[in-house]
């Protein structure tokens, strides 16, 4: 049997280890962002994809998504915990950490919070939540929110998605800070501002599984011509700049990871904004009221 491997960067590092293990094994040399990221080309030419770190929200035949859960002292995450304020609290996480929130919520309930640990729509554990999608906090009745995991990215969604107060608490230095997003929202009206004027309008849709949102492509176009802008759909397996580099659009509409204009905007010459923004530079929504990020 031949086996195909697909890393994200961080386990790069450790391919020689994996593969070793497994045999006749071909490595991808792509990226893999998530678990929407597959290597199509690698996986024609094996009998077997084994796609690891993150957990399965695509039925792709052949493909067999291989956790990568990281150990944390659960005591001490309870112990930073109990100073919060609020009682009656959410818990999310990423692919990475979310094996040990049930663990997490019992030892809380003991010491008297009221835990809501929900299993979102693309997601087979609970509190599991990835950039796209928000959903095992939808209609939440929770005063807070708490985040466990590295980075704010996670946490700083869960601010937008929900409304409500968000915590992110580091699982190694055990760290607790409450998210703001004033900042990051600033940046967004700085970015949907720089689109004000323009005429030509790129309309990016990746080629990737669960990140393919042609129907979405296509409303936005129908708005665009109806406000007297010039646009064209974007076939486009992963958003770079030197790929848009030689297009000749004024600003971009990012139908895909939405990673890509929160995180990477910096790296594009052009603006490169979400669809709920283009609503919000159309008029047609106000950027503070967006009631969800995630991908359909």
């Amino acid at each position: 049997m031949r086996i195909g491997v697909q890393l994200p960067d961080g386990l790069k590092k450790r391919a020689i280890e994996i593969c070793e293990k497994l045999g006749d094994v071909i490595l991808s040399g792509e990226s893999c962002f998530g678990a929407c990221d597959i290597d199509f080309d690698l996986l024609e030419d094996v009998d077997i994809l084994y796609h690891y770190a993150h957990t399965s929200i695509l039925k792709i035949e052949k493909v067999v998504y291989v956790p990568y859960f990281l150990d944390y002292d659960v005591k001490k995450i309870c112990e930073s915990l109990k100073k919060l304020k609020e009682k009656r609290i959410a818990l999310i996480s990423t692919a990475q950490y979310c094996h040990k929130l049930p663990e997490i919520k019992e030892n809380l309930e003991k010491f008297g919070f009221n835990v809501e640990l929900k299993k979102g729509k693309r997601s087979e554990y609970l509190g599991l939540v990835v950039g796209c999608d928000y959903s095992v906090i939808k209609d939440s009745k929770a005063e807070a929110i708490v985040f466990i995991g590295d980075g704010i990215f996670h946490a700083k969604g869960a601010v937008i998605y929900s409304g409500r107060r968000v915590y992110a608490l580091n699982p190694f230095n055990f760290e607790l800070i409450e998210v703001k997003v004033e900042d990051f929202i600033r940046e967004r009206y700085i970015q949907i501002s720089r689109c004000v004027g323009l005429k030509n309008l790129g309309i990016l849709v990746s080629t990737k599984p669960g990140q393919k949102r042609l129907k979405i492509a296509e409303e936005i176009k129908r708005k665009a011509k109806e406000y007297g802008l010039r646009a064209i759909v974007v076939y486009i397996s992963e958003i770079t700049p030197e790929k848009l580099e030689n297009l000749p659009f004024d600003f971009y509409v990012n139908t895909a990871c939405p990673r890509v204009s929160y995180d990477d905007y910096i790296r594009f010459k052009r603006p490169i904004i979400t669809p709920q923004e283009f609503d919000f530079l159309l008029g047609l929504k106000n950027y503070l009221e967006i009631d969800e990020i995630q991908i359909e």
